[in-house]
């Protein structure tokens, strides 16, 4: 195995320095019969890579009469895989604590086509790691393993800031794995489908993007599947894409096509170049080129660029010219496209720059002949990054809490509905006495007011669009504080009285005695005077205080989610 596989890697390093072998060279007489097929089997998927990444089409009837005797090995080396019907199941956690002893397992943490990903800790250097594992049918097969180890190898020796470092790979029994760094945040996938990405987040992404193809694609590692769910965006607002290279690991990309229908990848061929969809391993970096096209469309307008699709421009406000950009890398043809990834970047800062320049110099202008316009730089891209997983951490601490309010309301509108029952029940059953008559429509009607009230704030709480501008959910936040503010307020009034008929209902008359009625009445009429003067203060103009009064009646929720939204205005997030 280690023999075949320093074979193959020297096979690739010769194609990498434009002097290929020949296949035939390296199929020396002392193999034995079983490492000769395992060995041209490997090379053969190998030089028909480098052979259409040079732009040929190579056809396996030319295999087959290079080498007339190993038919049934072309054959096996190209043939198209037939799906698996069992699909992928993630191991356990107690089962990956038996195969990995040194690792304390935390949680899966996600799973899909190319295996799963659990959240581990390695105890002796106190870190987090990821460890991805794949499925375990793969390790059954011997060209697999040779292909891993080779592949796995180049991956590791990949060390740019933008890109997932693999910290270590191997095998346990038929498990392979890789052991990667961990990164804390999000997904691009999970910030785009919950609509937080603005235009400015998306340009100040794609940069750091461009930076780690570049530097991939000048090790000669393409990344073959490039879509949001492998673009992670770290707490720091660091970027970084996951999974360089596992396609070309896990074997042809017919055997890729497999995984993708078998193990539940959605949406993959949506991020396909035309010719990685047309042709199974007639791909190179340029495809890469054509995915991020795909990403960059969707970032900026929240849509896939399918069939005859807008322009971004007509979609979002942002400079026309970075329709061009975005075409460009969209073209169907490779030779059309941009060449390199790096000139993708260097278009899209040339535009910001220009952009922001001349919006600064407007303004400059209109305002004080002398100011100078800042320029833009790095340092603002990264910041626009760190500030969209800062605005989503504050904006889940605003609905966060908001939490308790809706819970309490879920609990006064049961508590509605009991009212409404016990005074129904109250007036149904004694149409002929006066007293319980009364205090049983009393009951119902505001049994109808407590349910009314509380979803209405339920209501309210589920229109915040956490998505929207910081002033769009400060005015939608002043909504329910407001609404919440005068509706609980004139039912509270009220109850300071209402337990009168509460007891009558439930067949207490005596509280209608006039020893206890007086005193009840005494101090019912004292609470409702109290809760007046208090809700006064709030809306009384010119009261300096009526905005604390607010927020101490309008309740802790709403109170603890005005705090975490001051802290993104005080951030100046928008």
């Amino acid at each position: 195995m280690e023999r075949i596989d320093e074979i193959c890697a020297s096979f690739e390093r010769q194609w990498q320095a434009n002097e290929p072998p020949k296949i035939e060279s390296l199929l020396t007489a002392d193999l034995s019969s079983g490492e000769r097929d395992v060995l041209l089997a490997e090379l053969i998927v190998l030089e028909i890579d480098y052979r259409r990444r040079r732009s040929e089409m190579p056809t396996k009837q030319e295999y087959l009469e290079r080498f007339p005797e190993d038919a049934s090995v072309v054959n096996d080396a190209l043939a198209t895989a037939e799906p698996n019907s069992g699909g992928f199941q993630p191991p356990t956690v107690g089962r990956l604590a038996e195969l990995f002893p040194s690792l304390e397992i935390i949680e899966l943490i996600g799973a899909g086509g190319m295996g799963a990903v659990y959240k581990a800790r390695q105890p002796g250097l106190d870190r987090l790691v990821a460890l991805k594992v794949l499925p375990e049918e793969l390790g059954r097969d011997v060209k697999f393993a040779l292909r891993f180890t080779r592949e796995a190898r180049t991956l590791a020796r990949l060390n740019h800031p933008n890109i997932v470092s693999v910290y270590e790979f191997g095998h346990v029994e038929e498990t392979y794995y890789f052991l990667m760094e961990f990164v804390a945040g999000s997904t691009l996938r999970d910030v785009v489908r919950a609509g937080q990405l603005a235009p400015a987040h998306a340009l100040a992404i794609v940069p750091h993007l461009c930076d780690a193809l570049q530097y991939a694609h000048d090790k000669g590692v393409i990344h073959r599947d490039i879509k949001p769910e492998n673009i992670l965006l770290a707490a720091d607002g660091t970027v970084k894409i996951a999974d360089f290279g596992l396609s070309r690991i896990l074997g042809s990309e017919s055997q890729h096509d497999l995984l993708t229908g078998t193990h539940q990848v959605m949406g993959t061929p949506r991020y396909m170049a035309p010719e990685h969809l047309e042709g199974s391993r007639n791909i190179d970096h340029r495809a890469d080129i054509y995915s991020l096209g795909v990403v960059f469309y969707e970032m900026l307008t929240g849509e896939l660029p399918l069939g005859r699709f807008a322009v971004p421009s007509q979609i979002v406000d942002i400079d026309v010219r970075l329709d061009e950009v975005v075409l460009r890398t969209l073209e169907k043809e490779p030779q059309r496209r941009y060449q390199q990834a790096s000139q993708i970047k260097s278009d899209v800062q040339s535009i910001t720059s220009t952009t922001r320049a001349t919006v600064a110099e407007t303004v400059a202008r209109e305002t004080t002949p002398a100011s100078q316009p800042s320029s833009p730089s790095l340092a603002e891209q990264e910041l626009a990054g760190r500030l969209l997983l800062t605005r989503r951490q504050l904006m889940e601490r605003v609905e966060k809490s908001l939490r308790p309010l809706f819970r309490g309301q879920i609990v006064q509108l049961l508590v509605g509905i009991a009212l409404i029952v016990l005074g129904a029940y109250c007036w149904t059953q004694n149409t002929y006495v006066p007293h319980r008559l009364v205090c049983g429509l009393i009951l119902h009607v505001y049994g109808v007011l407590v349910i009314a009230q509380s979803a209405m704030v339920c209501t309210h709480i589920r229109r915040v669009d956490y998505s929207k501008s910081v002033a769009d959910i400060r005015g939608k936040l002043d909504k329910l504080q407001t609404r919440h503010l005068i509706a609980a307020t004139l039912i509270g009034f009220v109850w300071w009285l209402m337990w009168i008929p509460v007891a009558v209902a439930l067949g207490f008359d005596f509280v209608l005695h006039p020893n206890c009625l007086i005193p009840s009445l005494v101090v019912g009429i004292v609470g409702f005077a109290v809760s007046a003067g208090l809700f006064w203060n709030v809306v009384r103009s010119g009261n300096a205080a009526a905005e604390s009064w607010r927020r101490k009646l309008g309740g802790k929720s709403i109170s603890n989610a005005y705090l975490a939204l001051e802290e993104i205005e005080q951030a100046q997030i928008q």
